[in-house]
């Protein structure tokens, strides 16, 4: 356990942007043009379309400035364009829909971005078991195509998010309690490699790259240009948004949490929940929100068992229960893109009697919040605490199918989430957020060690740029990630010129 207690302590270093120079320069300024001589979906800094491709979700994203954006329309385009760019040795990235947090993760300065939002097909099959889905959607659009066919999948829970970036990444949701993740729930990738070559990968067929695809993220293996998801009836779903004055609540909230996360959720596969903690500088109070859902909503004036106990807890600013369709849902928590700045970062740790060291880390978050505050003065900042459960019913799910790389095993037990979130203007408090949030996550995971209550499992969709996700699968599955991606690209061409993302080492 030596090697594990020194990867968590260690100071991973958050790196600067870095711009292109000499033959990766020409190489990139040759492979804007032959896209623009083979393909007319070749977008410049001087084209009316560059702005709007280059604005995302955190507008840290969008101070990345490619050479050219490259906009495919089929599965035959993004063929072309890895033989071409992978021939001439020139560093891409890949934009499914650009909801992650920090710079050049799917945005790269002098480089060729591929942007993916054409490829944006919906296909409900005759039998409606499956939905086939172009890499360029984000969830909503998914979700309005199945809502009125009274159909869901086990996607995302807000309206903007991408499909790629979710699903490849792990990929939680309302319905993982009954179902497991996102990516537990693909039929079918299909994947252009390294190479040019089109493949399928499915539990039959490539079955170690299928495996891979599940949570390794898509920069070690290929660009998806399809997936094939499992569809299931769904109406609608029951949903409360509690809001609670943290300072009446705080006591009585942390022991039901770690209730809920350790036990109460395994009794109930329909139940989904998860709970944030804010500082509202406005009236200068902290508040705790804990948000409930039902995937089986109960009668009009009652609430699911498994919720009961938070029904009487004091400090309540505002309860609002409705029925709603997926797309209203994840309309509810869509967040505006292009106006903040953002970072996260996660780690996990035991849901077995976790309530003093959950305790102990809203303290720490205070302090945090408090340190920030005082130097932004009247500056932008927004931030967020999250807590999010790991059941055991959701783990036993990702066994299904050969399993995913995730590393989650059964023998684990139930998990806690803890996730930092914050929002900003001002790209003069990069630094001082990015450094502390660093240093909080550094400090819960220490925390946690000294308890042992520390678990490996870092979520790639939340995770900060400098966290080394893969290897915290646990050594036996990078082992066999780095075995795969030696297989699928020999060469290690995406090791090379695919730049920005969580990739497995040389």
């Amino acid at each position: 356990m030596r090697w594990y207690l020194a990867l968590v302590l260690s100071a991973w270093a958050v790196g600067p942007t870095i711009c292109l120079t000499g033959p990766e320069s020409k190489a990139v300024k040759a492979a804007c043009a032959s896209l623009s001589s083979m393909m007319t979906d070749v977008h410049y800094p001087n084209s009316s379309t560059y702005p709007l491709l280059n604005t995302y979700w955190s507008t840290r994203q969008s101070d990345v400035h490619p050479r050219c954006f490259f906009t495919p329309r089929s599965t035959s385009d993004v063929s072309r364009a890895m033989r071409m760019l992978t021939r001439l040795g020139a560093p891409f990235t890949v934009r499914g829909g650009g909801h992650t947090a920090f710079p050049g993760s799917s945005n790269i300065e002098d480089g060729v971005t591929i942007d993916l939002r054409k490829m944006n097909q919906i296909a409900v099959s005759m039998d409606q078991r499956t939905v086939s889905v172009g890499p360029g959607n984000r969830w909503i659009n998914v979700s309005e195509a199945l809502d009125p066919l009274g159909l869901a999948v086990v996607g995302g829970r807000s309206a903007t998010v991408g499909v790629s970036g979710l699903i490849l990444g792990g990929g939680l949701s309302y319905f993982s309690g009954r179902r497991g993740w996102a990516c537990d729930n693909v039929n079918n990738f299909e994947i252009v490699l390294s190479s040019g070559e089109i493949v399928n990968a499915n539990a039959e067929e490539n079955a170690d790259l299928f495996w891979a695809l599940r949570g390794g993220g898509g920069s070690s293996w290929g660009i998806v240009t399809k997936f094939d998801l499992a569809s299931f009836e769904q109406g609608d779903l029951w949903t409360r948004s509690v809001v609670y004055d943290g300072a009446t609540a705080n006591k009585s909230l942390v022991p039901m949490v770690a209730s809920m996360a350790g036990l109460r959720l395994n009794t109930d596969d329909d139940a989904h929940a998860y709970f944030v903690q804010t500082y509202d500088r406005a009236s200068g109070r902290w508040l705790f929100l804990a948000s409930f859902f039902h995937a089986a909503p109960p009668a009009w004036d009652s609430t699911p068992p498994v919720f009961r106990q938070f029904d009487h807890v004091p400090g309540v600013i505002r309860n609002e229960t409705r029925r709603a369709d997926v797309s209203t849902l994840t309309r509810l928590v869509e967040e505006p893109v292009g106006l903040f700045r953002k970072t996260w970062w996660d780690t996990t740790i035991s849901a077995v009697r976790p309530e003093q060291l959950l305790g102990e880390i809203t303290r720490l978050y205070e302090e945090y919040v408090s340190k920030i505050v005082q130097q932004a003065g009247n500056r932008t900042f927004t931030p967020f605490f999250v807590l999010q459960p790991i059941t055991d019913n959701m783990i036993a799910h990702m066994q299904k199918d050969g399993g995913n790389a995730l590393g989650l095993n059964p023998e684990y037990g139930p998990l806690i989430m803890v996730q930092l979130s914050s929002s900003w203007t001002d790209a003069a408090l990069d630094t001082l957020i990015e450094s502390s949030s660093k240093e909080f996550i550094d400090k819960v995971e220490s925390m946690a060690w000294d308890r042992h209550l520390l678990r490996s499992f870092v979520y790639m969709n939340y995770a900060g740029k400098s966290q080394d996700v893969l290897r915290r699968y646990g050594q036996k599955n990078y082992q066999r990630l780095k075995v795969i991606a030696e297989k699928w690209d020999p060469q290690r061409l995406l090791q090379k010129l695919w730049r920005g993302y969580f990739q497995v080492g040389t």
